[in-house]
């Protein structure tokens, strides 16, 4: 989890006092130093500094209300509808150069408590010497993005694209890890269908396709708004770097993914559709199995209800071996048809 908690003071935007505890504020120098107790100037003065140092100011926030993004969005100077986009909820993964800033939103891929999966969001504000991060979280699980830059080399981490990048490819190979996960899966699902003994579960099946469609669904956005955004962005710099270079290899990424992902999905209707067969063969199966005994009991019974009638004239009832006779020639006759049966494999 994050190290930020859900945000529940309220601050006039406008103000200069002290911004919300719930607010993470790092100068990052590439060392990740924390910064407590900061107000707006004092943002405003730590962006200033940073720029001299070459450093930037790190801003985390986890499920913030609209007044911490307003107040954010007044330091900062985040464009109104950038900022937008935080308060209205579920937005299509996208990426936007503002002047003062390149705003992107990105769909997480989050495994919930009951193993499901789910989508996240997280808003990525990268300005000249300062970075806002936002997430939006799934039953409160988030991606730690402080231990996440803790743990990425300082000499990755030392520019606000930097930064941003590790991010950003993080939740992409969180797209390519659930696609990983789901091949497995797939695997496993295959071996049951075509296994002798057919035992795959109809559920899981569905889970899985639940599971594609998810994943599909935010990477097959982010590449979309990645092959976009690469078109007209190749000489945009966020402060002294191109970011052309970084948008190349998420896209990428981003695209392996969509192609595998595509892939299961074609791979799973094969499954799907060889499950049904199995339902249909084994159904197949059981009406003749149920044919052919039915056919064993028919002969007895209908033999036992003709001797079972109240006449004198009936074969072999008056003969004190009748009923040993005709007990044989039921057991004959059924024998005769079980391996008839037998042969044309309804048994």
């Amino acid at each position: 989890m994050s190290d930020t908690r859900r945000n529940e003071a309220r601050t006039d935007p406008g103000s200069n006092g002290s911004l919300p505890s719930s607010l993470g504020a790092f100068l990052v120098t590439p060392e990740i130093e924390p910064l407590d107790g900061v107000d707006g100037d004092g943002l405003r003065r730590t962006i200033a500094t940073a720029r001299r140092r070459r450093a930037f100011l790190w801003l985390s926030l986890l499920d913030p209300d609209d007044e911490t993004i307003r107040a954010v969005q007044a330091v900062l100077g985040i464009h109104p509808t950038a900022a937008a986009d935080v308060v209205s909820g579920r937005q299509q993964p996208k990426i936007q150069k503002f002047e003062e800033h390149l705003f992107v939103l990105l769909w997480a891929v989050v495994h919930r408590q009951d193993g499901e999966l789910a989508l996240g969001q997280t808003f990525l504000y990268i300005g000249d010497s300062w970075l806002l991060t936002v997430q939006r979280s799934v039953d409160g699980e988030a991606t730690d993005l402080r231990d996440l830059l803790d743990r990425t080399p300082p000499n990755l981490r030392d520019g606000t694209m930097k930064a941003a990048y590790r991010i950003m490819a993080d939740l992409v190979d969180g797209y390519a890890k659930a696609a990983a996960d789901v091949e497995t899966d797939l695997e496993e699902l295959e071996e049951q269908v075509f296994s002798d003994r057919t035992t795959e579960d109809h559920r899981r099946i569905y889970e899985i396709r639940k599971d594609i469609g998810r994943i599909d669904r935010a990477v097959s956005s982010i590449e979309a708004a990645l092959r976009e955004s690469t078109r007209h962005l190749e000489s945009t710099k966020i402060g002294r770097e191109e970011i052309s270079p970084y948008l190349h290899d998420l896209l990428d990424d981003a695209a392996g993914t969509t192609a595998l992902i595509n892939n299961q999905g074609r791979g799973l209707d094969a499954l799907l559709s060889s499950h049904e067969n199995n339902v249909a063969a084994r159904q197949n199966k059981d009406m003749r199995t149920i044919s052919a005994f039915a056919a064993l009991l028919a002969l007895p019974t209908l033999i036992a209800g003709v001797y079972g009638m109240n006449f004198k004239n009936i074969p072999l009832v008056q003969w004190q071996y009748g009923w040993v006779a005709i007990g044989a020639a039921i057991v004959v006759v059924d024998v005769v048809i079980y391996l008839m049966f037998k042969r044309r494999h309804w048994l």
